[in-house]
């Protein structure tokens, strides 16, 4: 009889035991660090930002989404700007945090959206404008993404290009400070190299 009763005192230990064990892998799973960025943030001029969405053709009536949207002055500059809904995606919970505080000051906050998101497996297909500063090998990444977007959105990046898919304009900018910027815009379906529209 006291056999039976350790056995079951036992069995019970050990399934309170592996109960704690799922619980704590759980709890890891959850609070898992994100991966790394790809690139480290990097500001882009302000004067850059108005021909970026001067050039997307940004109003009220659009939705626009910038992918790696650091500190958030694209989405802000949308909204205040235009008056359209924006929202910014960004994988550094520190760049996050930044962005939603400078949302905050702004005053934008009935319009701008920032999400701590891994871009590369977000669904975009609801923007009308997608801003980008990422490298060109990131660009490429997004192709098969931004070929989701309907007819007639359009893709606005910052200094670099998209290797196979041919602009629709590319814009050069002489900043204030003396530097200059490069501005491309797409606009969706895609032209890809060796193709007519």
């Amino acid at each position: 009889m006291k056999s039976a009763k350790r056995k079951i005192i036992l069995l019970s230990v050990l399934l309170l035991a592996a109960g704690f064990l799922i619980h704590a892998q759980d709890l890891r799973s959850q609070t898992k660090t994100p991966r790394k960025p790809d690139i480290h943030f990097v500001p882009t001029p302000e004067e850059t930002v108005e021909v970026m969405l001067r050039l997307a053709d940004v109003r009220a009536s659009d939705v626009v989404y910038d992918l790696g949207c650091g500190d958030g002055r694209i989405v802000i500059a949308a909204a205040k700007k235009a008056g359209a809904k924006a929202y910014g995606f960004d994988i550094d919970p520190a760049m996050v945090r930044l962005s939603r505080e400078n949302v905050r000051k702004a005053k934008v906050g009935h319009l701008v959206g920032i999400s701590e998101k891994d871009i590369f497996k977000l669904d975009i297909s609801e923007a009308s404008v997608v801003a980008l500063y990422l490298l060109p090998e990131l660009n490429v990444r997004l192709i098969p993404q931004l070929e989701t977007l309907k007819p007639g959105s359009r893709i606005v990046s910052h200094d670099f290009d998209m290797e196979g898919v041919i602009p629709d304009v590319e814009a050069t900018v002489y900043r204030r400070d003396g530097g200059i910027s490069k501005v491309y815009l797409w606009s969706t379906p895609l032209r890809r190299a060796g193709t007519r529209r």
